[in-house]
């Protein structure tokens, strides 16, 4: 059956809002005032660094207002709140000029400089541009946050004042209560407006208004930079969703009922299978239009064993901490020792019965059990057929198999923690999400047939994420033949020698009586990675298949891309009522730059400090190259072959560019990580979990980073 291929979404991983002009031409604030403006918003009429001053004031008329509006100011990441001036009320051009004068020389002030050096901002590349407006003479006027910066929450906060807010922001004047009247008659508009922009934006916005005449003015939008979490929110990740594919970005609804069905049962079912279950909780959740697990929940079940320590736990998932030392600590006592018996036994009985799970679905893969899914007729029995009973099942071992690589690992690293884990577990056997790169590196010619017969030999693959929104290879076909065609003949070091030499080396240093132990732990825990790498890519095959059934029935019922905007629940019994709601969840945090952590303390603001920066060191070798930053694959591909690649993590869909890479670094991602995984494998040194990396290191930088020791030190130099 005919498969209407939609065009990918708008809302790629890399999306921005649209402006007329850049923030670095004429400052944040402006460029946000254009987009809104251009995108039809009601903005006071403004002119942005005018050459004629005098036909300005003539054109716009008086009162007026003159704003700061610096490069950097009111961005993503920092704001430069309270750092410039606003003069209002001014109704000469004498004082039209002073103003304009007075923002200018603002831009170096003492206080300016030091906020530059506090959020590692260049000072010496500040640039000041001002704003000349029409000033509105309101009846109400005051700021919007359209989440609580406070709680992290997504209910709006309003405060406001009768006349102009000067006063109230600068915090010399106290907010009219909820119940003032003119609050109550504006309070609808506002939130509505307030959501509009926040869409648009596709980030947390930070509003200020005025109203007159019962119209409501935007004086600026800038997106909220900080925002911290009450304790009653708990503790939440991204950890492995985001290296999954699913959190690295807005998740659609329907991508997120798969994932939180399949995730809810197999983690809890397998708590209870090692006893270390203790009451119910939710297993996971959305924040921000992204899926987060129950880190809280999962700590407590695992401070039951003796010897826990919550900084390892941590550690090993990449988990950004907020306390200091080991954390919360199960000490080893008798008792507790006697009581974790039953969970000891329960691990083993664990591993073996998952290890047969994984390597029975493997078998029917590999028997051609999911081929008829190809030609199968698209209807919405087969669709019900194929999550109910396929994706179930495969999702299902594959998250179960996820769990037991991790209590592989742990068994191993705490048998043998001087073990270099990282080469140990360097050139597994062949990975199927590596085929393709082989298939095309043993072409004897790269021709657009030969090329196209990769690609539809791996359909299944992306380049986006995961999520089913997103299209596979086969709809993505210029993308994808641009990258295959440009793949190195080889690259990297053969991880297999490295694998020999720290195996031989650890064996060397391991007690006669404690090398069968050795060995034996080792080979299952990479086996178990093999497995969990393996069953990764059969799971990604089932994605494939719900995304063009889901396709299919969004043509047969006119709603297009809609249906991404649907549960599975939804799509079974054909309700549409939630559709508009959820896309505008989507649309409203497509750009946001989520954390990858919510609950508990905010960390602290450490400014970047000079010399190395630290991460984990999964993949060993050193190497000093040219850094190469990029937010996403597609900038991944652009690449020079020989650079190293700096980008916020990666996923399965960024497998074909990494070959090309000399080294990785990443700001997310942990030993177990698939981007480890991929730079083992291709032999290349890769330091991972570098916080701030993509800011903290500059694009064409010279950097050494040592994927041993997890060191990356930049030197200071840039290509010519």
């Amino acid at each position: 059956m005919p498969v209407k291929q939609l065009p990918q979404s708008p809302t790629t991983p890399d999306h921005q809002p649209p402006y007329a002009s850049l923030p670095s031409d004429i400052g944040g604030k402006a460029a946000n005032l254009q987009s809104l403006q251009a995108a039809g918003f009601d903005v006071p009429p403004f002119v942005v660094s005018p050459d004629n001053l005098s036909a300005t004031v003539a054109r716009l008329g008086t009162p007026l207002v003159v704003r700061s509006s610096a490069t950097g100011e009111d961005g993503d990441a920092v704001s430069f709140a309270g750092q410039f001036e606003s003069y209002l009320n001014l109704n000469t051009l004498e004082q039209v000029a002073q103003a304009v004068e007075r923002c200018h020389d603002s831009v170096r002030q003492p206080s300016v400089a030091d906020y530059c050096r506090k959020h590692a901002v260049p000072f010496d590349q500040l640039k000041m541009h001002v704003i000349v407006q029409r000033m509105i003479e309101p009846e109400l006027a005051g700021v919007v946050f359209t989440v609580n910066p406070t709680t992290g929450s997504d209910q709006m906060v309003i405060e406001a004042c009768e006349g102009t807010a000067d006063a109230l922001l600068s915090g010399q004047q106290s907010p009219l209560p909820a119940d003032h009247p003119l609050l109550r008659k504006h309070r609808r508009g506002i939130e509505s407006l307030a959501r509009r922009i926040q869409r648009h934006f596709g980030t947390p916005q930070d509003i200020e208004f005025a109203i007159a005449e019962d119209r409501i003015w935007v004086l600026q939008a800038r997106p909220i930079t900080r925002i911290t979490f009450s304790s009653e929110a708990g503790e939440w990740t991204t950890a492995d969703f985001r290296d999954g594919g699913v959190s690295s970005t807005v998740c659609s609804p329907l991508m997120w009922s798969l994932y939180e069905s399949i995730w809810d049962c197999s983690l809890k079912d397998t708590l209870r299978q090692l006893r270390l279950w203790k009451h119910d909780f939710q297993a996971a959740k959305m924040f921000f239009g992204r899926p987060y697990w129950n880190l809280a929940a999962l700590k407590d079940c695992l401070a039951q064993l003796p010897g826990y320590k919550e900084r390892e736990f941590d550690d090993d998932l990449s988990i950004q901490v907020n306390y200091t030392g080991d954390g919360k600590v199960t000490p080893v006592t008798v008792g507790r020792v006697l009581r974790a018996i039953p969970t000891v036994l329960a691990v083993k009985r664990f591993l073996r019965s998952q290890k047969q799970a994984a390597e029975a679905l493997l078998d029917s893969a590999d028997s051609g059990s999911f081929s008829p899914w190809h030609d199968m007729p698209r209807t919405e029995h087969s669709f019900r057929q194929l999550i109910e009973q396929v994706y179930a099942e495969v999702e299902y071992t594959y998250f179960r198999t996820i769990f037991a690589a991790s209590l592989a690992k742990l068994d191993f690293v705490s048998s043998f923690p001087n073990a270099d884990c990282g080469a140990l577990v360097a050139g597994l056997p062949p990975l199927r999400h590596m085929a393709p790169v082989r298939a095309v590196q043993s072409l004897p010619q790269r021709t657009p047939e030969s090329i196209a017969e990769v690609t539809n030999t791996y359909r299944h693959h992306y380049r986006n994420g995961l999520d089913v929104i997103f299209p596979r290879w086969d709809e993505d076909q210029t993308f994808v033949h641009n990258m295959l065609v440009d793949l190195p003949d080889s690259g990297g070091r053969n991880p297999i020698q490295a694998y020999h030499t720290a195996y031989a080396e650890t064996l060397q240093q391991t007690p006669r009586w404690k090398r069968r132990t050795f060995e034996r732990k080792l080979a299952t825990l990479r086996h178990f990675l093999w497995l969990r790498e393996e069953l990764r890519d059969v799971s990604s095959q089932i994605y494939y298949h719900i995304r063009q059934h889901a396709l299919e029935l969004g043509h047969q019922r006119d709603l297009g891309d809609s249906i991404f905007f649907q549960t599975f629940q939804d799509i079974f019994a054909d309700r549409r009522d939630h559709i508009e709601t959820n896309r505008e969840i989507y649309d409203s945090y497509r750009c946001f730059p989520a954390p990858n952590e919510i609950g508990g303390p905010a960390p602290a603001d450490v400014p970047s400090a000079a010399g190395d920066l630290r991460g984990i060191g999964v993949s060993p070798g050193t190497c000093t190259a040219t850094a190469f930053l990029a937010k996403n694959v597609e900038q991944a591909a652009n690449m020079p072959r020989g650079q190293i690649l700096v980008c916020p993590f990666t996923d399965p869909g960024w497998t074909a560019v990494l070959d090309r890479a000399a080294g990785v670094v990443t700001e997310t991602g942990g030993m177990l990580s698939h981007a480890a995984i991929l730079c083992r494998e291709y032999g290349i040194p890769a330091v991972l979990n570098v916080r701030n990396a993509m800011t903290t290191i500059a694009a064409g930088e010279m950097i050494l980073i040592d994927g041993g020791r997890g060191r990356v030190e930049p030197l200071n130099q840039r290509e010519a």
